[in-house]
């Protein structure tokens, strides 16, 4: 029995001498991880393996006619690791010819500053020098031909670091709403889609080195990265060329602090040009510097009486041939003067609904929207809310702000003056975009549709999304109504309206409207400032894209919406005209059969690579003559004949022939600046092939 005592003795004694030791490791490490102790620090910092995140090739956004908008380049980086186990005595013989061809490639530093450095690193034992960044394709091949460099990595312990460098190959053309790809706030469809543009993080192996880096052990993924998707965009370089040219044009001549255009296609909301420029105050250019059509919220006078008189036709309480007396152009509401634009010629009298709004009357606007709600105010304003007016767009890029419409006239700011205010566009804000879209929807024969600025997304080539119209109001107006607006709209551009002489020569016919605002700033109108806007549709009789510019604050003497915006709409919509073929008459048909036997496979020079997968994933029979980086391209019948194509150290490629990435790619990473004209295929070139390359020579690739 004792002994059974003893022995139960002893196992609790183990028991819990196993308990206060487990609560003495349990609160070790809870100390550890709390408050860690020196040497804990030290071993966490020499712990130098590591499974990093890799991030993967941004996708890149595309033009509608399929223009590169915004791409990644790659370039890459040069580090060396001094405490490598290379070969010191041959390190030795060759550290003054490396440094040698390091100063002749670069330029940026003598031969003695480039062994200076490697020899520093070695002093500090560095294992993750920075020898020279932002090299190109064709440097990094000749640094790997370099004295030393050529044994490899592991004998020389050189390393090269792959990078992507974003850039827009048409510059500035609507650069806000393509946007800004950077650590902090990103815009445009930079912004918007970057989760997609972004793709998926891989995961690599990677060990630490001196100075708390991150060096791959080897170019193998745990995790391969997954390339970002390529966003489609509505834009139409070509179009969005005319725009951002003629809204320039405007703005310089008239010495204007900023302007926007905005092009749409009435049915779908595709915006097919944007162009946003703004005043440089320090050069006194225009650059695309805030995207002024989305996020600029503005009073916008004239273009509002279409709201105005709209409401009083859709009530029924007004017809097109009613009349109303503006007088000799000057009225007085609530001891207030009110005056139209001719008013030191006398005014315009008597008129009609509809030549109140050919003319641009703020008298008539005010006086029949008085007739109509000056009892009932709140009408008005509901009506106002049922066109969409006083809605945000819910576009996917940032920065739309709320239209500033009252929803009740018991909102702070309403007075007895306010319904006649707001008939004329004051005492409201809308964006120039916000003011589009109800006359697109005039257009659209009611149908209010949403601005839309990306078209597909796809990945690897294939489309994996479309974007299809989105319908905000299905009806926002009676048609009765729809047809009495296109009826004053068109007028506007006949014998009398405000904008009879712009489009006169025009072959075809516009609807529209000019606005002419006084600015207000801090609270105050600003005596002889104004803001010019002009917005419609064409062609009239079957609308197929609407515009709208705005020009802001014009300092030449001229501020009329028919003289200073209406010239860049005449410009896009002479474009359009000239160059599409449904606005003119069909050829006769062909026979369908005929143009098949004719028809043969056609393709593009450039990367081997890029080339070849294609013709193996559309089972194109390919005929190698030899095996190249980057190749020829010749169409037979059936099949594609493949022959090398020559790129030699610091001269100019001939990139006749290749896509505009290709050659984008092949001539910046030979130094050269590239601007770019047209879409599909390179055709000419500005500097001829094998032509030494110069310092920053500039180049321009034409593609039809």
């Amino acid at each position: 029995m004792n002994n059974e005592k003893d022995i139960a003795n002893k196992a609790y004694m183990v028991f819990a001498g196993i308990i206060v030791i487990s609560m003495a490791i349990i609160v070790r490490v809870f100390l550890l991880q709390a408050i860690p102790s020196q040497k804990a620090n030290e071993l966490a910092q020499n712990f130098t393996y590591k499974i990093n995140d890799i991030y993967p090739t941004r996708g890149q956004i595309i033009s509608s006619d399929g223009s590169l908008l915004a791409t990644s380049v790659p370039e890459y980086e040069i580090r060396w690791d001094s405490q490598a186990a290379f070969n010191k005595a041959l390190f030795n013989s060759k550290v003054d010819s490396l440094s040698l061809c390091f100063s002749r490639l670069t330029g940026d530093r003598t031969a003695t500053e480039y062994k200076a450095l490697i020899r520093g690193a070695i002093k500090e034992k560095d294992r993750y020098k920075k020898i020279i960044d932002h090299i190109d394709y064709n440097q990094l091949q000749q640094i790997k031909s370099f004295p030393f460099v050529r044994l490899g990595k592991s004998k020389s312990g050189f390393i090269f670091i792959e990078k992507n460098r974003r850039t827009k190959p048409f510059g500035s053309l609507a650069a806000r709403t393509v946007g800004l790809e950077r650590e902090e706030n990103k815009v445009g469809l930079e912004l918007a889609y970057n989760d997609l543009l972004s793709g998926k993080k891989g995961e690599q192996l990677q060990k630490k080195i001196a100075g708390g880096i991150w060096a791959p052990m080897s170019d193998e993924f745990i995790v391969e990265p997954e390339a970002g998707c390529d966003i489609v965009a509505t834009i139409d370089v070509h179009l969005q060329d005319v725009a951002h040219a003629a809204l320039e044009r405007q703005l310089i001549q008239h010495n204007a602090a900023w302007g926007c255009a905005i092009l749409m296609e009435v049915e779908t909301g595709y915006v097919r040009a944007i162009a946003n420029l703004g005043q440089n105050p320090e050069t006194g250019g225009y650059e695309e510097r805030l995207n002024y059509a989305i996020s600029q919220s503005v009073e916008p006078g004239s273009t509002m009486k279409l709201a105005s008189l709209m409401a009083c036709l859709d009530e029924g309480m007004i017809s097109l041939e009613d009349t109303v007396n503006t007088g000799n152009g000057i009225v007085y509401f609530y001891g207030k003067p009110m005056k139209d634009s001719n008013w030191d010629k006398g005014g315009h009298g008597i008129l009609t609904a509809e030549q109140v709004f050919e003319v641009s009357s703020n008298i008539g606007t005010a006086k029949f929207v008085k007739k109509c709600f000056e009892k009932k105010p709140q009408q008005f304003l509901d009506k106002l809310h049922s066109f969409g007016i006083g809605d945000r767009l819910q576009i996917n890029l940032a920065g739309e702000p709320n239209p500033l419409l009252y929803s009740k006239t018991t909102d702070k700011g309403w007075s007895g003056l306010s319904l006649t205010q707001l008939a004329i566009g004051y005492e409201t804000q809308y964006t120039p975009l916000q003011t589009l879209c109800l006359y697109n929807a005039i257009a659209n024969d009611g149908k209010y549709v949403q601005p839309q600025f990306v078209q597909e997304i796809k990945k690897n080539g294939k489309v994996i999304e479309k974007t299809d119209p989105v319908i905000l109001h299905k009806n926002i107006c009676k048609k009765e109504t729809i047809s009495q607006c296109k009826k004053m709209m068109e007028g506007v551009m006949e014998k009398g309206g405000t904008a009879d002489y712009v489009f006169k020569s025009s072959p075809y016919k516009v609807a529209g409207k000019t606005g002419t605002a006084w600015i207000n700033e801090s609270g105050s109108y600003q005596l002889n400032r104004y803001r010019a806007s002009f917005v419609g549709y064409f062609p009239a009789e079957n609308p197929r894209y609407s515009c709208i510019v705005v020009v802001h604050d014009p300092r030449s003497g001229v501020y009329y919406g028919s003289t200073v915006a209406a010239p860049v709409f005449k410009e896009l919509a002479d474009k359009i005209y000239s160059t599409q073929i449904e606005f003119h008459a069909p050829e006769p048909n062909v026979d369908s059969v005929a143009i098949a036997q004719k028809k043969i496979l056609v393709s593009k020079s450039g990367s081997s690579k890029d080339l070849l997968t294609v013709f193996r994933g559309l089972n194109i029979p390919v005929e190698e003559e030899n095996k190249s980086e980057w190749i020829n391209t010749a169409s037979n019948i059936g099949s594609v004949k493949t022959t090398p194509r020559t790129i030699s150290k610091n001269l100019v490629p001939n990139v006749i022939g290749m896509g505009l990435q290709d050659a984008i790619y092949l001539l910046e990473n030979q130094g050269m600046n590239v601007h770019a004209t047209g879409v599909g295929t390179v055709k000419r070139q500005s500097v001829q092939p094998g032509t030494q390359v110069k310092s920053n020579p500039n180049i321009l690739i034409e593609l039809s």
